[in-house]
This record gives C-alpha cells, structure tokens and sequence, in this order.
C-alpha cells in the first residue's frame, strides 16, 4: 500500500512547530543573550542563513528535542517571507516531494549546523556578531 504525500502547503509550515538538538537550542539560547536579540528566532533564521550558505547538505542527524519555535515565528508571518524560506530550504535540499516532516528535519539539521558555523565564525572574526554578519554578507551576497 502506497503512501499519498500531499505537498507542503504554507499554512502546514507556518503552523508546524520546529525545533533543533537540545545542545543547538542551548547555543541558540546564549548567542541570543550574548547578542542582545529580544527573540530565539532572531539566532535562529541567522544560523539557518548560514547553513543554507554551505552548498553542502547538512549531514547530521538530528535529535530535535531543543524548544519549539512556531513556523510563522521561525520564518516570518508575511505568507512571502514563509513562501521564500521554504524555497530556499527546498532548492537547497534538491528534494521536490518533501514531507512536513522531512521538511522540519531539515530546518533542524540547518538550524544546528549553522549555529556551529557562527560559532567557528566567531572565533575567526574581530567585532563579534557584527563581523560575522559583515562576512556573510561579504562571501554570499
């Protein structure tokens, strides 16, 4: 018996919960506190910016126990911010049949990954935060 696959649909994403590795939730936690941001998305989009910068796919399997972080939190209530996001998760993913599932577990594997970037970053980068961000921007306009 074959299973229908249904494909995402923006309010599915947009009410889904999402969650990355509770190591990974723990780092977000700080650099939002190192940081200054006032909200867990904002480190968040950041580290899956930078994932997504990587061309390469996140190899890392994901116990995705950290906290949730609503989908239209995550990525924007603006049904064009959610649309350009799953976009860009997907295309990167060279998947076009991608589960609600599947989808969340990529978001969590880029959403840890980068943290781990920002923080290699970190250390690499004179001004903080400020240097990173100015670097990726520099390296993937």
């Amino acid at each position: 018996m074959s299973t229908v696959r249904y494909p995402l649909q923006l309010g599915d994403i947009a009410r889904a919960d999402f969650r990355t590795s509770l190591p990974a939730d723990h780092e977000n936690s700080r650099f939002q506190r190192e940081w200054g941001f006032a909200f867990r998305y904002q480190p968040a989009r950041l580290a899956i910016s930078a994932s997504l910068s990587d061309p390469t796919p996140p190899s890392m399997a994901i116990e995705a126990y950290g906290k949730p972080i609503k989908g239209d939190t995550l990525f924007g209530q603006d049904e064009s911010d959610l649309a350009a996001w799953i976009a860009l998760i997907i295309e990167h993913s060279g998947e076009d049949n991608l589960s609600r599932r599947e989808f969340q577990d990529l978001v969590a594997q880029h959403w840890a990954r980068g943290l781990n970037m920002l923080e290699i970053q970190l250390s690499n980068v004179e001004n903080g935060i400020v240097g990173v961000v100015e670097n990726l921007l520099a390296t993937h306009p």
